[in-house]
């Protein structure tokens, strides 16, 4: 059996009455106090290296799902350069979320944000620009700000999740040409510490 269930989030959800414990706060800071308190050293932190190109061929189809094992169906150039027009995938989770500042988003009627009206809007947007200092992808979707960390453009590439978040609007496919036509050189960049 179980005692329960502990959530650790910075703002509240939806499943806090649920919960046998609610913590309030960064989930590496509080495992860090939890681990001092047990007497657990804390695992050395190694440096982890996200790819410095913001474009790359990945194995899915044009609503993000995943392509099957031996498809021959052409993979697919995820581009998250800055301007590039891109969309949130189908199926998300934005309305179950209960996040208020995107509860337009999916919504089937105009919703209230912060005093204002927001009209309903299935996701399209932009990616205003990589943030290295929060190893994240900084989106404008529907008028409201958005993260996506890097990290999700190298799980893409290794084909590592069923479904994206997000694709470009209008996809570009492997052979396609595209304004940006030259194949990114495989690079590293420096996220030291940071997981997101």
């Amino acid at each position: 059996g179980s005692l329960g269930t502990v959530c650790i989030n910075l703002q509240q959800t939806p499943e806090d009455g649920k919960m046998s414990l609610r913590l309030f706060g960064k989930s590496d800071n509080v495992l860090s106090l939890l681990l001092q308190k047990l007497g657990v050293a804390l695992p050395k932190t190694c440096e982890v290296r996200w790819p410095a190109e913001s474009r790359a061929l990945v194995p899915y189809d044009a609503d993000g799902r995943r392509l099957p094992e031996g498809s021959c169906d052409k993979n697919m150039w995820l581009d998250l350069t800055g301007r590039q027009k891109v969309r949130i995938t189908p199926g998300h989770n934005i309305q179950g979320a209960q996040q208020p500042q995107y509860m337009h988003i999916g919504a089937a009627k105009a919703t209230k944000v912060d005093g204002v009206l927001r009209q309903a809007g299935v996701g399209i947007g932009s990616v205003v620009k990589r943030d290295e200092s929060s190893c994240s992808f900084q989106l404008s979707i529907e008028g409201a700000s958005m993260r996506l960390g890097v990290w999700w453009l190298d799980a893409a590439v290794r084909g590592a999740v069923p479904v994206l978040p997000i694709v470009n609007e209008k996809p570009v496919f492997e052979g396609q040409a595209s304004a940006k036509s030259a194949t990114p050189r495989p690079r590293a960049t420096s996220c030291a510490g940071r997981m997101r």
